[in-house]
């Protein structure tokens, strides 16, 4: 009983030393995601001391306008405003969609695997034939007996202790804590043999650690981005709610078994442009006199909610500069992401722990290896580009003349 307590106690140690190392890491990628969000406020600030400063500027201008064109501008950008909102919610639905995907991430996780995977090893064997290799005890059965061990450990609740660390690494830790441990019940055990064996572990820990550092960035980036998506999206229902309302739609309330983004694909199919051009000839038919014009100076006095909503979209813009950042900042982790994982291939290499496959020596395993996730890349990023046009998102925003109608 004593010795199993010694055994549990190191290899706890042990891998309690490795998740300090990986929190570590964790607290620094916090650390840069809160730098990043200081700098989104920082830039939304400066967006809007440039549109107060805008608004001062359209004051003047507004004296010089007709009431023609006054109403003309509210018609135009209200009408607009229905293609702003809908392809800023079908982007911000089409990049979360994206950064749940697991395919791109399910291809590098097949590399932190303990069996047999892309680099032409399994770690699993490698630590059963380097214990096997340097014969660690001097009796035969007592070799075994660890080999027995060994061949446990992958499913020991120890070696899952550790939620950010890999199997690999953990089972690798694991193995070395128990040739450890045994060695201190066991006077006859070959120090100078363990260190061999850990040694040689080590060449492969190198790649799976590096592996692991570049997929806990990812996860947190990931969890950042949809995080921001998801609070963008609720501001822009908060806005599209309101501005809605304003024009005479009336929203349905979102239904229990409904998902958020099914709720804004439904407004926003019926909260159309042509449902507000047909809104504003509702609205001046109510003004059309004897001569079959309409009274735009009365039209623009009464109508208070057609120009709050023409006078408000400046937020809107905001909101779409908004997800162009997130996207742009996306697009940057993902660069990071990827550049990591080649590192961690490059650690193989160096390491020369990358094996033939079949007819494929090593070089070729590894080139392979690189391109295949380079042009996996490359699906993702099309993917998305394909589907979120931010071109077209500026280009619609910026269609919008925006300025206050007094």
């Amino acid at each position: 009983m004593k010795k199993l307590f010694v055994l549990t106690f190191f290899c706890f140690f042990f891998c309690y030393t490795g998740f300090c190392q990986v929190y570590s890491d964790s607290l620094i990628i916090n650390i840069q995601g809160s730098l990043g969000k200081l700098h989104s406020e920082n830039e939304n600030l400066k967006s809007r001391l440039e549109m107060q400063s805008r608004s001062l500027t359209d004051i003047s201008k507004n004296q010089s306008l007709s009431d023609r064109t006054k109403w003309e501008k509210i018609k135009s950008n209200l009408i607009k405003s229905t293609e702003v909102y809908k392809i800023l919610s079908d982007d911000i639905i089409d990049l979360k969609s994206q950064v749940l995907n697991q395919d791109y991430q399910g291809y590098i996780k097949k590399l932190s695997s303990v069996e047999k995977g892309p680099l032409g090893f399994s770690f699993e064997d490698v630590i059963l034939k380097t214990a096997q290799s340097k014969a660690i005890f001097n009796k035969k059965e007592k070799n075994e007996r660890f080999m027995s061990v060994l061949k446990s450990l992958k499913d020991s609740p120890i070696v899952g202790l550790i939620p950010y660390a890999s199997q690999a690494v953990n089972l690798s830790t694991a193995a070395v804590n128990v040739a450890y441990a045994s060695g201190m019940q066991d006077k006859k055990v070959n120090f100078d043999k363990i260190k061999e064996f850990e040694k040689e572990l080590q060449r492969y820990t190198g790649f799976y650690n590096m592996l692991d550092k570049a997929n806990l960035m990812n996860t947190n980036s990931s969890g950042q981005t949809v995080t921001m998506l998801e609070a963008l999206q609720l501001d822009v229902l908060e806005k599209f709610k309101k501005d809605a309302q304003k024009v005479g739609y009336n929203p349905r309330d979102i239904k229990n078994d409904e998902g958020l983004d099914d709720y804004f694909n439904y407004m926003i199919s019926e909260f159309s442009p042509d449902y507000m051009k047909k809104r504003i000839t509702e609205i001046e038919s109510k003004y059309t006199q004897k001569d079959g014009k309409a009274n735009l100076g009365e039209m623009l006095q009464m109508e208070l909610d057609m120009r709050h909503v023409n006078n408000n979209l400046d937020y809107v813009q905001s909101l779409c500069n908004r997800f162009i950042t997130v996207h742009d900042q996306y697009f940057d982790f993902e660069n990071r992401y990827f550049d990591q994982v080649k590192q961690a291939i490059n650690v193989a290499k160096a390491n020369n722990i990358i094996e033939g496959v079949g007819e494929k020596p090593a070089q070729m395993v590894y080139d392979d290896l690189m391109k295949d996730l380079g042009a996996k890349k490359k699906k993702k990023d099309a993917a998305i580009k394909s589907s979120i046009n931010i071109k077209e998102l500026k280009d619609k925003i910026d269609s919008v003349d925006i300025y206050k109608i007094l």
